[in-house]
């Protein structure tokens, strides 16, 4: 049974709470050039801003993810929202609101789709009081984990004010899918060529990461599980210079924070890398025991061919191929 622990969708559910003007001018759909988009006005550090996100049928149609699941070979998968839909730099009571209306539908899915389907959560990550309740309240509706973004609006995730929420998703015992919104540099030097998703995706995350390590919140927090969109970003390939940083600077010791190289095995790191020899070496330095199946479906930067024919899966031996495929995810998941 493959899993695919890394795969969006914007349930129809929340999309009738938008057409219906739930949440007001605050998130709509909108009508250009032949094709719809969801609308979000927002304010990111400072600066207000319109974010537009395509609608496709694939984001929503159910039919059409069957079809697609069948064809990579894919038995299950566990549903996110598109990372868009975070909505940290809104006002906390309306994202609490959109949090609700995105985590309902997502359980109707998985409900109405048992066999195919399961889901995690999204939170009201600015206020993490409320986050730890709408958790709660997620996990015991039925969803499996929960997704954040790399940053809360442009604040790093060892923030200590996030602890109320790593506490509460330690005392759960779920896991946490980490994945990119609101990169660094993506208004100024990231801003063409699409940089912003091939080089400030996987920086977030490798900022993430690092704040997690050095920060201390892996330390306070002994017994939370992460999951690193990406392959971890560039964690898996800088983990050196980390390394031979913290022996040489103070900086990542403030908090009190033990060599890195000890953290390493505290994420679980996804497939998606688009490079046979990059997969392999991955694997290699991370062990197979670390790494799980995703495809970040259906996003053009997905892998959506077979499981199987991924780059760099057929060079691994069976036991490693089966690990990453189901066994992984499923004791991450808690998936019997």
């Amino acid at each position: 049974m493959v899993i695919d622990p890394h795969t969006h969708i914007v349930p129809s559910g929340f999309l009738e709470d938008v057409r219906n003007k739930a949440f007001g001018d605050t998130v709509t759909i909108q009508n250009a050039d032949g094709k719809e988009w969801i609308v979000t006005k927002s304010n990111v550090l400072g600066k207000s801003r319109e974010l537009r996100n395509i609608l496709t049928p694939m984001y929503y149609e159910v039919d059409l993810r069957l079809k697609d699941m069948e064809r990579m070979g894919v038995s299950r998968q566990i549903l996110s929202v598109s990372p868009s839909l975070t909505f940290y730099s809104l006002d906390k009571s309306i994202t609490n609101d959109l949090a609700q209306s995105m985590n309902d539908a997502l359980i109707e899915i998985s409900n109405n789709n048992s066999s195919d389907f399961s889901c995690m959560a999204t939170v009201p990550l600015q206020d993490p009081e409320l986050a730890a309740v709408e958790l709660e309240r997620a996990i015991k509706n039925g969803h499996l984990g929960v997704q954040i973004a790399s940053n809360v609006a442009g604040k790093n995730l060892d923030d200590p004010n996030l602890d109320v929420f790593w506490q509460k998703a330690q005392d759960l015992g779920i896991t946490i899918f980490i994945h990119p919104i609101d990169t660094m540099g993506a208004a100024d030097r990231l801003k063409d060529f699409y940089l912003r998703n091939f080089i400030g995706n996987p920086l977030d995350t490798t900022i993430a990461a690092a704040c997690l390590i050095f920060g201390g919140v892996l330390d306070r927090f002994p017994n939370l599980n992460f999951l690193l969109s990406h392959l971890g970003g560039f964690l898996p390939w800088i983990r050196g210079r980390w390394e031979h940083g913290y022996g040489e600077r103070r900086e990542p010791k403030v908090h009190g924070s033990k060599n890195p190289e000890e953290y390493i095995n505290r994420f679980f790191y996804d497939t998606i890398i688009h490079n046979s020899d990059s997969f392999e070496f991955a694997v290699k330095t991370l062990g197979s025991e670390r790494v799980v199946y995703g495809t970040d479906y259906p996003a053009d930067m997905a892998n959506h061919e077979n499981c199987r024919e991924i780059p760099g899966m057929s060079k691994l031996e069976e036991k490693q191929q089966n690990e990453i495929l189901v066994e992984n995810v499923r004791k991450l998941y808690q998936i019997t």
